[in-house]
């Protein structure tokens, strides 16, 4: 699978903050790491034994398409970490029991290890800090896609201050070496309440890539799409019209939805044809690689119209500019030689 960096991957762990419930069964999808706005999904960097033990390390998000066939859409992100992180899933919800779909599709050639984290606020601890982080391993198979869910694992649970970022010094215990499923543990602690999930891979510093991030209830779940960069393209050239065997200079730009420049983009020149129909014309590429963007020389020997298209890669999806002109003057009918005087010579004297 071809694979592009994404620049500039921001993630965090925030506060607990209620969401609109959900309604219906929806697809949203997220271009490039421009997830949507609010606490419904985010992307999360935890450590693998502790939430916010984290090491330090550059992260490198892929956007490719595949592998294979996508659980949703194309494409699907991908990292590679260096091991004892984990990135993927976040989602805050109003109701902790009555989110019973949490989880993502992922897949790793090598196989892949990761954590979920559940988090949930007891009714006494409402206006604090304090929350119960509940842990549990993950484990992806060699090879396919496959899903994890993650609101009906057994987890280990203990109390954080979230302001902190520390333990705050309580541990459950019971039979099962503080083990509880979410309804269980609910029960046993004044009801339900917000929350959220995370779920993430990387913990053995294996590449994998994931896709089709889920939260929400039967006939209520949310489906989040990671799909590539939206790109737009742009084309300008001459003002006004040039005569035929005259060459002017057309200029192309292709920038993401942020209207920041996307790297390394191609640029092939299109020409419309009688029929509407558009055709590349041979050779006519270049690339982003200019600080002055891509520039293309042409002298058409009558009026055409051009256009630029970025083709569709793995990083961003395809996008045409808007057709451009070029108005080429009809040559002026030649005159022909001036006139011989058949009038018979006069001399002077």
């Amino acid at each position: 699978m071809r694979r592009a960096v994404v620049a500039g991957a921001g993630v965090a762990v925030a506060a607990l903050l209620p969401l609109a419930p959900a309604h219906a069964d929806s697809t949203v999808v997220v271009h490039g790491l421009a997830f949507p706005s609010g606490r419904a999904a985010q992307l999360s960097f935890v450590g693998c034994q502790n939430p916010y033990d984290r090491a330090d390390e550059a992260l490198e998000p892929y956007i490719g398409i595949g592998p294979g066939q996508a659980p949703a859409g194309q494409r699907s992100l991908g990292y590679d970490l260096a091991g004892g992180n984990a990135i993927g899933s976040l989602h805050y919800v109003d109701s902790m029991a009555a989110t019973t779909v949490a989880g993502l599709s992922v897949t790793a050639p090598e196989g892949a290890s990761g954590v979920a984290y559940a988090g949930y606020q007891e009714p006494a601890d409402r206006g604090t800090g304090l929350v119960w982080f509940g842990r549990a391993d993950l484990a992806a198979a060699p090879g396919g896609w496959q899903r994890v869910e993650a609101a009906g694992l057994t987890y280990t649970w203990t109390k954080f201050d979230m302001l902190a970022q520390k333990e705050a010094g309580e541990k459950e215990a019971g039979e099962q070496q503080d083990a509880a499923a979410i309804p269980a543990f609910l029960a046993a602690h004044g009801g339900d309440g917000p929350g959220f999930f995370t779920i993430g891979f990387g913990c053995d510093g294996r590449p994998f890539n994931m896709d089709a991030w889920q939260v929400g209830s039967p006939g209520a779940v949310t489906t989040y799409d990671l799909e590539g960069l939206t790109t737009s393209t742009s084309i300008s050239g001459p003002d006004g019209a040039i005569d035929v065997g005259d060459s002017v200079t057309l200029r192309g730009s292709v920038t993401d939805s942020s209207c920041a420049p996307v790297p390394g983009a191609r640029l092939v020149l299109e020409t419309q044809g009688p029929n509407g129909g558009w055709s590349f014309v041979d050779g006519a590429s270049v690339d982003t690689s200019s600080g002055d963007g891509p520039t293309l020389a042409v002298a058409p020997e009558s009026t055409t119209t051009y256009r630029w298209h970025f083709v569709d890669r793995p990083l961003a999806e395809g996008s045409v500019s808007a057709p451009f002109t070029v108005q080429v003057r009809e040559p002026r009918p030649s005159e022909g030689p001036a006139p011989t005087s058949t009038a018979p010579e006069r001399r002077h004297r």
